[in-house]
């Protein structure tokens, strides 16, 4: 009888001893999730507090989760691309911890990467832009190569540069200790349909796909580069997977080396067809074999649409919000635009134009530029020597700084300029004044 207490003594001892070392598990290694309405905790008061943080709940945390609570859930998960349902899941909780990991600054370092091309029709090349501003600029990207249509395993030099600016470029880069990202593309032969056709006949074969790969590892490694930017803008919608495939196999070949990856992907704000060219891009996957993604967050109104801003805060904001949902800030390059159009309502075109062209048409007609405070962006219109009414939206120094306060709000990795060359002269001064090199 004395053995049999002293065993059931014991056992009690053991489940008191068990049942402290539960309870006494720190509450951050099992994460209190669902959390939904109807809950009253402390973890619902901290999720309050977070939702306020971030300037979804407008009133006193309680730490009750009752319908303000599930509001300012359905709101963020509506804005971050998520299952709106009104519950705090792990989708929805990784989401608030990513945010709250962003440290809104007025100046933090940026990647400053600046896409680089040569003389362009009336647009100068970007060398002038890269030599004066190589204090400020933290990278390039040259757009010297594209995939051969008639070969697309192999390489064609695309552009005006001469063998002797290439070398020059290369030279001033490392001598400035600037990135520099051999940028390949799928652009410009002439009719839309050959780019996105060419770069089917790449994909498609695994051998011509390979030899790709090793003709981009061998052109980084005989020239100096840092790395390569892939800048396929426009695909099949039956090549995504195979895309993906390239990058995997690209990213096998070059990380081992040392050699940096940055993808360039058309903005989009939505996982539904839009009938756009960013239909076909996975940024979730692309993310997973790429060093950062240029996001190309312009052209909200560009050659083919109305007239309108290059890129406005709302929709600047749905971007980043979409892309922030699919990839982590650190990767994330924000595309900025330094150009405009002018669209001519008479025949029905528009011209692409640099900051420089546009102030000078502006003076031509006598026209005063304008400012649109919605959009914050510089515009003004004028009739042209034909009768022909034209509008014309750019970007100056004003419109680039909301862009950069974005970067700075959300953390994000930096920004890529399209291109050097074509921006306002100011931008600099701006660049300077939000981040660190």
């Amino acid at each position: 009888m004395i053995t049999s207490w002293k065993k059931l003594l014991s056992l009690a001892l053991t489940a008191l001893l068990f049942s402290f070392l539960i309870i006494s598990i720190p509450s951050s290694q099992a994460a209190p999730l669902p959390l939904k309405q109807g809950d009253r905790s402390t973890n619902v008061l901290t999720l309050q507090q977070q939702l306020q943080t971030l300037g979804y709940f407008q009133t006193n945390p309680t730490g009750y989760f009752g319908p303000i609570t599930t509001n300012s859930i359905i709101k963020l998960q509506a804005d971050y691309q998520l299952k709106v349902d009104g519950i705090v899941g792990p989708q929805t909780n990784q989401i608030i911890n990513k945010l709250l990991g962003y440290a809104p600054s007025s100046k933090s370092p940026k990647e400053v990467l600046g896409f680089y091309v040569g003389n362009e029709y009336s647009i100068p090349a970007s060398y002038a832009t890269l030599e004066k501003q190589k204090d400020i600029i933290t990278s390039i990207s040259p757009f010297w190569y594209r995939l051969d249509r008639n070969n697309p395993g192999k390489l064609e030099q695309y552009g005006s540069d001469t063998a002797q600016e290439i070398k020059q470029v290369l030279k001033l880069a490392k001598e400035n200790n600037i990135k520099n990202y051999a940028l390949i593309h799928n652009l410009l032969y002439g009719q839309t349909s050959v780019g996105r056709n060419v770069l089917h006949t790449m994909l498609a074969d695994p051998n011509t796909r390979w030899t790709l790969v090793m003709n981009i590892f061998n052109l980084l490694k005989e020239n100096g580069f840092d790395g390569v930017c892939i800048d396929i803008e426009d695909m099949h919608a039956w090549d995504r997977q195979l895309y993906i495939q390239f990058l995997a196999e690209l990213s096998a070949q070059l990380k081992p080396a040392g050699y940096e990856i940055i993808a360039c992907v058309p903005a989009k704000t939505t996982d539904q067809a839009t009938g756009g060219w960013g239909d076909n891009f996975d940024f979730t996957k692309v993310g997973r074999y790429a060093d950062m993604i240029a996001v190309m967050a312009y052209d909200e109104h560009s050659s083919g649409s109305q007239a309108g801003p290059i890129a406005s805060p709302a929709y600047l904001e749905q971007v980043i919000k979409y892309t922030l949902a699919k990839l982590p800030p650190e990767k994330i390059l924000l595309g900025i635009a330094g150009y405009g159009f002018d669209w001519n309502y008479g025949i029905g075109n528009s011209r692409y134009l640099s900051y420089q062209m546009a102030m000078e048409t502006a003076k031509k007609y006598n026209k005063s530029v304008q400012w649109d405070s919605g959009s914050q962006a510089p515009y003004y219109s004028y009739t042209d020597q034909n009768g022909y009414w034209h509008s014309v939206y750019f970007e100056n120094s004003s419109s680039l700084a909301f862009k950069l306060d974005a970067v700075n709000k959300y953390n994000l990795k930096g920004i890529a300029l399209w291109r050097l060359g074509m921006e306002d002269p100011d931008y600099w001064r701006v660049i300077a004044s939000k981040f660190v090199k």
